[in-house]
């Protein structure tokens, strides 16, 4: 698969991508200004139909939509992995990552940027020796389970080949000993996700990150997520999140997530009159909801 390594370089975040055969950057972002006191930046897109995955591989359709932390100790790493079975947007909540994708140079990220790593591997070193990294994961899942009764195979056909061959890459990589803790949040069976006709719907929806800013005192119209399985993350502030009218939910604070997947009535307000509220939207978009915020 041929994909451009493209950066999305925003006043106060990027957003970087790797493909297999080209490591320029170009600088590209997508800010959507809305109703005053709310603003909505695309900072990355990955669309459903242009992952391929290796043949034999479990299907898109029968894997979870995941969301997880991981943390980093300082000076650590996170070893040498494949996403060629795993597509995956991946984020900094805290700290420094410096990502290392075969056949590219390094990507340096900071809190805020969105990456997307597809067909590829890569290994990531904490760019600290004394602050810890915390990534996070927005990925399409093979946990392993059957689907349909059927066990499939997990295929990396590339960092097989790295391997046989030695691949001065591959050799030179961390394999083993990266200080990391997966802590995962959420998951989801695409298969229990209620979109209409999964097949055609899912295949046809792109995974978004975005970026979303409340001014103090703003309050987004009450929305339904149902067909936008979302899960939030606040990156500044405190973000008041009510679905179905419950207002006795406590706010989610800074670093705090929220599960929007199949939610209906969901109500999301800054609450704050002197702090603005930035927080994070990993989404499944149907591009037909063009006013999705």
């Amino acid at each position: 698969m041929k994909k451009n390594l493209i950066a999305f370089t925003l006043a106060v975040s990027c957003s970087l991508s790797v493909g297999l055969e080209q490591a320029a950057a170009e600088s590209s972002h997508s800010a959507i200004e809305l109703t005053q006191g709310v603003k909505s930046e695309v900072l990355n897109t990955l669309k459903v139909s242009d992952i391929h995955l290796p043949e034999g591989n479990k299907p898109l359709t029968c894997r979870v939509l995941r969301f997880r932390t991981v943390d980093v100790e300082p000076g650590s790493h996170i070893d040498l992995h494949s996403h060629e079975n795993r597509p995956a947007m991946l984020g900094v909540t805290r700290g420094t990552s410096i990502v290392h994708p075969y056949q590219h140079q390094p990507v340096t990220l900071h809190i805020g940027d969105s990456y997307k790593e597809y067909a590829n591997v890569h290994y990531a070193r904490n760019g600290s020796t004394t602050e810890m990294l915390t990534m996070t994961t927005f990925d399409l899942l093979d946990d392993g389970s059957p689907c349909n009764g059927v066990k499939y195979p997990q295929h990396t056909p590339l960092l097989d080949r790295l391997k046989v061959e030695k691949d001065k890459f591959y050799v030179d990589a961390p394999k083993s000993g990266g200080k990391e803790k997966s802590n995962p949040v959420y998951s989801h069976n695409i298969y229990d996700i209620h979109f209409s006709d999964k097949t055609d719907r899912f295949t046809d929806r792109v995974m978004r990150v975005r970026k979303v800013t409340l001014s103090p005192g703003t309050a987004l119209p009450e929305q339904n997520f149902s067909n936008r399985p979302a899960y939030l993350l606040v990156l500044d502030g405190a973000l008041d999140i009510i679905r179905d009218g419950n207002q006795t939910a406590a706010p989610v604070a800074k670093l705090g997530t929220a599960d929007l997947v199949n939610a209906e009535r969901v109500a999301i307000k800054n609450d704050s009159k002197s702090v603005a509220v930035s927080y994070l939207v990993f989404e499944l978009w149907d591009p037909k909801d063009a006013a999705a915020i």
